[in-house]
């Protein structure tokens, strides 16, 4: 159940909304923060159950209202998925319209709305939904998640009660990935990459995690490819291409994103002269060139190119430059 989920993996969060639905306190709007794969959309699902289900207090999670709700069948709820593409201004003005009107279902007459990384409104939408929080209905509520605060106007995240999750350390993780029956040496790095076990088991099964370690040991040279041609070799070799564009997009930004943090997590083991991994990997980590704190730059390019990775830029442009910067700094510091 998801109040069990929640319990386990964001205690704080759990109590929070448990007391605030055993109090009569929701607020109209609420803003859930953090990385992605932190169950904010669980508990975006849940307090949606909450405020409809006719038991007092957290959602009961198995009447007819709460299933309705959940399967996204109950009509005074709305969910926007904006991990699907940017949020216009006409659909929120559509939002607000259709909210306008009187609650459809018996009941509370309370109505729900749900903004699905609420980060990829558009400013003109980020706008018109700041004037329906500004002044909310009577029985509205508004739920936004988001896994980057800083791409919401400052407006809008004052303007709700922000409720923050923190994603599990790599080691609750990697219990998480042996709980599920994950190989310990992948367990490793798909503690690195996935945010439940869930994602980590099916991320496991995937030829885009895969082909992340692929890309990893190529610029390791431990493929027999060559590192400085990994940009090129990517458009070849590690692209998806699905027939749908946008679902190709996802996959590649998932997989330089995994790429780069793999790259991060390599440099981090070297200046801690961490052993940890398959055993080609502790071996790379053992055999690095150079001084081990020069790879601090290489976590720094890492995580400023790793901002990049969306879908407003071109990813092969990304990755050339990312190759571009790490080949320049290697020169400079004798990598």
């Amino acid at each position: 159940m998801l109040k069990e989920l929640l319990a386990e993996e964001q205690p704080v969060v759990y109590r929070a909304l448990k007391t605030a639905a055993e109090e009569n306190r929701i607020s109209s709007a609420y803003l859930f923060t953090g990385p992605a794969g932190t169950p904010k959309h669980e508990a975006a699902v849940l307090l949606a159950e909450t405020i409809f289900c006719p038991e007092h207090g957290l959602a009961c999670e198995s009447c007819e209202t709460c299933r309705r709700v959940r399967e996204g069948l109950y009509a005074d709820f709305r969910w926007i998925d904006g991990s699907a593409g940017s949020i216009s201004k006409e659909t929120v003005d559509a939002l607000q319209a259709d909210f306008a009107k009187t609650a459809i279902e018996e009941g509370s007459g309370q109505k729900v709305y749900v903004l699905e990384n609420a980060e990829n409104m558009s400013i003109s939408a980020q706008n018109s939904i700041l004037k329906f929080l500004e002044e909310p209905s009577e029985g509205v509520t508004a739920i936004l998640t988001t896994d980057n605060i800083h791409r919401l106007l400052p407006t809008i995240i004052s303007r709700c009660t922000m409720i923050p999750f923190v994603p599990l350390s790599a080691e609750e993780r990697m219990k998480k990935a042996a709980d599920e029956g994950i190989d310990e040496d992948d367990a490793y790095f798909l503690s690195q990459l996935g945010r439940n076990a869930e994602e980590m088991k099916t991320l496991c099964e995937s030829d885009m995690y895969r082909n992340a370690l692929e890309m990893l040991k190529q610029y390791l040279n431990l493929s027999g490819m060559r590192r400085n041609e990994l940009a090129v070799d990517f458009e070849f070799s590690w692209k998806s291409r699905l027939s749908s564009r946008d679902a190709a997009k996802k996959e590649n930004m998932f997989l330089i994103g995994a790429f780069l943090d793999l790259l991060s997590l390599y440099a981090h083991d070297v200046i801690l002269r961490h052993e940890a991994g398959p055993a080609w990997y502790r071996d790379a980590v053992m055999n690095a060139q150079g001084k081990a704190e020069d790879y601090a730059g290489w976590i720094m390019i890492a995580k400023e190119q790793r901002d990049r990775v969306n879908k407003y830029n071109d990813l092969n442009l990304v990755l050339a430059q990312t190759i571009y910067r790490l080949e320049e700094y290697n020169r400079d510091h004798r990598i």
